[in-house]
């Protein structure tokens, strides 16, 4: 993405002394605007990228107008991607450079998937006008897109105009874990580590060379022979520093929590919580801002038609917890048997034809608050004791006949 702020391009360039921006270049040799799929090299950061973009994605678009709501879960003007694939990639553009993009066609009824390099961002601080300039292909010109042709998703903005990506806070965290995985990746090639000690004072280097090639011959075969006058003393890299970079998981840790979902998710051990613990973490505290870049975005751009999306997938309930819930919404009037028995995919044919299953049910236990008087209290109780004695009246109207 390429930005302008009065005319002046702000996008990152290899000499930039911002944090964010260096984070950028540091991470991806794929553009000097944008980070490309290079940061998905590192494991943490394609876990954290992974598990958000797909879930969101899973999540299928709801509206008030039926029409928009298929639009949205197949929104591609090609049919290229799917409605999944879609809204992956625009949320996998969206948490690597903070924002990402989608053009608005055929009358709101399609939208196109916008690469990052393709589309540049200006913004006059003076007027607080922003345009964007569309760019399909670096052999063609640029052209001006009506914003309310544009849904421009951004996060963490501190501008409103861009969105900053979690990058930001973890250049220094990544770089530690690079150099980290770099010195074992070291000590693993580059094999025996040592010094070759011979009681001969005299040698020239020719000799000691030759000495070396021999002696590296020897590891290599796993058997050696040497007389009194050689000894050989390896070098060892410190274990204490391999071993803090083996469990080292500070840097995961960050990822995770740059990313706003439980570490859990990025494949570390939390003794101190459960999967499903971790999971509405994920939903409640995690995946939450996410959702709303998207769907802020299009209510802005697609206004009238309360765009939300259906999370209830994510967290799935079990068979019984449904079925209490379910039952509870029966009991209440909400819904009635033969529904709640869909839901639950136990229904049969016969369930249609079944009066009983297809009634609406109530509790005769409540009344509304301004009903209640003390007349009606006092009846009520009136009637209690009447039927606490229903034996004792009965006698007495028999007696009376």
């Amino acid at each position: 993405m390429g930005l302008l702020i009065n005319n002046v391009n702000t996008s990152p360039a290899s000499d930039s002394s911002d944090a964010f921006l260096d984070a950028l270049i540091s991470m991806s040799g794929d553009s000097d605007f944008y980070a490309g799929k290079s940061v998905l090299r590192n494991a943490d950061m394609y876990s954290a990228i992974e598990v958000i973009s797909n879930t969101v994605a899973s999540c299928p678009f709801i509206s008030s107008t039926p029409l928009i709501s298929k639009m949205l879960n197949n929104p591609d003007v090609g049919n290229v991607r799917s409605g999944f694939n879609f809204w992956s990639s625009v949320m996998t553009n969206l948490l690597i450079n903070g924002n990402s993009f989608a053009l608005i066609q055929n009358n709101g009824h399609a939208l196109k998937f916008v690469e990052n390099n393709q589309m540049t961002v200006s913004y006059d601080t003076s007027t607080g006008q922003v345009s964007y300039h569309y760019q399909a292909d670096p052999s063609t010109s640029a052209q001006n897109v009506d914003i309310s042709q544009v849904l421009h998703f951004k996060i963490l903005s501190m501008d409103g105009i861009a969105g900053i990506s979690p990058l930001y806070a973890l250049r220094d965290s990544l770089d530690l874990q690079t150099i980290g995985t770099q010195t074992l990746k070291n000590v693993f090639q580059s094999g025996i580590h040592g010094m070759l000690n011979v009681s001969k004072t005299d040698l020239s280097n020719a000799a000691k060379e030759n000495l070396r090639q021999n002696f590296q011959k020897i590891a290599s075969s796993g058997i050696g022979v040497s007389d009194d006058s050689i000894k050989f003393e390896q070098i060892s890299v410190d274990e204490g520093l391999l071993k803090a970079i083996q469990t080292n998981n500070l840097a995961s840790e960050k990822v995770a929590s740059a990313f706003g979902i439980p570490s859990e998710m990025i494949g570390l051990e939390n003794s101190h919580s459960s999967v499903s613990q971790s999971l509405k973490t994920m939903f409640l505290q995690g995946l939450v801002p996410y959702f709303m870049a998207i769907s802020s975005e299009l209510n802005n751009k697609l206004a009238g038609y309360s765009i939300e999306q259906d999370k209830s997938n994510i967290l799935p309930a079990s068979f019984a917890d449904r079925t209490k819930t379910l039952v509870s919404l029966i009991q209440n009037g909400v819904m009635t048997p033969y529904e709640a028995r869909q839901m639950l995919n136990i229904d049969t044919d016969k369930d249609k034809d079944n009066e009983a299953l297809n009634r609406f049910y109530g509790s005769l236990n409540f009344s509304q608050l301004d009903n209640l008087s003390e007349n009606d209290y006092n009846k009520a109780n009136a009637s209690k004791y009447s039927n606490d004695n229903t034996d004792e009246n009965e006698e007495g109207n028999n007696d009376s006949k």
